[in-house]
This record gives C-alpha cells, sequence and structure tokens, in this order.
C-alpha cells in the first residue's frame, strides 16, 4: 500500500480492516526497449521520407502518412511493427479483450519542433493507441494525458499535494526507445517545451490497434472483420 493510501486508510479507532478500491482505473502501459538501437534505424528512415517530401509539413511539422506498418514500407517499420503486436496483445490480454485477432490500424512518424504543443485530443475508431519516442532533445515536450471524467472537475478543492487520486492531469517525460500504450479513448497531447536548440527534431511514431471478432452481447452484437 502507498503512503497516500495509508493515510486515507490510517487509524481512526472507527474502522478495521480499511483499504482503498480503485474504481475505473485507467491503464497507461510504459515500457523501455531491450535493444534501442531501432531508434537509430527509424530515426534514418523517417528523416528519410522528410527529405523526399513523402508526407505532410504543417508549420515546420513534419507526419508521414499512417501506414507506416505496411509490408511494402520495409525495414526498420517491419520490426517496429512486430514490436508493436506483441506488446498490444499482453495489453489486450491483461484487459480480457475477446477477439479472433488483433492488428495495426495506422502507424505514423511525427517530427516536430522540440518546443512545439500538440492540442488535446483522443484516437477514434481504434481500440488501443500508442507511441514510441524516437528521438527526444532535451527538455523537449511531454506527452500529456487528460482525466477522462468530465464529472471530476465539477468542483475542485486545492490540494496540498498531487498524485493519481486527485489530479487531473499526468505528464510523461519523454525518453528515447520508451513505448507508451493507452486505451484509444482517452484524451492526450504535448506540451510545449523549453528546449534552446530549436533546430533538434523531436521524433516519435504514433500507432492505433484494432480487433477482429465477434462481439456477442445482448442487444449489441457486432462482427469485425
Amino acid at each position: 500500500m502507498s503512503e497516500e493510501q495509508q493515510k486515507a486508510t490510517g487509524e481512526t479507532n472507527y474502522l478495521v480492516n480499511a483499504g482503498i478500491t480503485a474504481l475505473f482505473p485507467t491503464p497507461l502501459i510504459t515500457g523501455e526497449l531491450e535493444d534501442t538501437s531501432i531508434c537509430d534505424k527509424l530515426e534514418k528512415r523517417i528523416l528519410e521520407m522528410r527529405d523526399n517530401k513523402q508526407g505532410n509539413f504543417e508549420a515546420g511539422n513534419f507526419v508521414t502518412s499512417d501506414d507506416l506498418h505496411s509490408p511494402e514500407m520495409g525495414e526498420p517499420f517491419i520490426e517496429f511493427g512486430k514490436i508493436v503486436l506483441a506488446e498490444t496483445q499482453n495489453f489486450l490480454d491483461f484487459l480480457g479483450v475477446k477477439r479472433d485477432a488483433h492488428y495495426i490500424s495506422g502507424m505514423w512518424a511525427n517530427v516536430t519542433n522540440p518546443n512545439h504543443r500538440h492540442p488535446v485530443h483522443l484516437h477514434p475508431n481504434s481500440l488501443v493507441s500508442g507511441l514510441l519516442y524516437v528521438k527526444t532533445p532535451e527538455k523537449c515536450g511531454s506527452t500529456a494525458f487528460v482525466d477522462p471524467r468530465p464529472a471530476a472537475r465539477v468542483f475542485e478543492p486545492s490540494y496540498d499535494r498531487m498524485f493519481e487520486y486527485n489530479a487531473g492531469l499526468f505528464r510523461f517525460p519523454p525518453k528515447r526507445g520508451t513505448l507508451l500504450m493507452w486505451p484509444s479513448w482517452m484524451y492526450h497531447g504535448v506540451d510545449k517545451g523549453f528546449t534552446e536548440d530549436e533546430t533538434a527534431d523531436r521524433i516519435s511514431i504514433a500507432f492505433n490497434v484494432m480487433i477482429l471478432g465477434k462481439i456477442d452481447t445482448p442487444t449489441a452484437r457486432l462482427e469485425l472483420n
């Protein structure tokens, strides 16, 4: 039990066997690639695509097409796609999602100014979303996740400390080779960075995953194929 949980369930002489149940928790899966050399290969290929204008440019930022997972895109995207499928399989198994299979429905790379801020958004029409930090200049923007419960902010008192039971925003600092995964409905964005060298690139690869199979619940049957 954490220190905060111990405070909430501390001895009062009124309760016995006190505890905390986390209702409706939202999982954010994080982990570091065992072999981060793939980041070098991904960075090289993504920058080649930028130099060859194989994507879209907006306000100095570059975004590839969302089909990097396609076999014709070649290595190293094929290698990274295998990692995504393996790790999202573990995530879906953890959630207990029944399915015939799962697949990558979209994968794209972002090359941005390290201080670029990306508005809060979600990824519709997918079940699991994620990203890999490929290149992260010092003090570049963090990925920020927003509390998905609108009613939780109807009344907001002042707090003497912020932690997972009262915060409305969670920031995950970027680190090369770190993979994040979350439910696609969770709102997220990128904070403004404070890097002095604005010629440095912040590079990430984002992806969406969907399932195949029959969802068989009363009055809500759906077949995904």
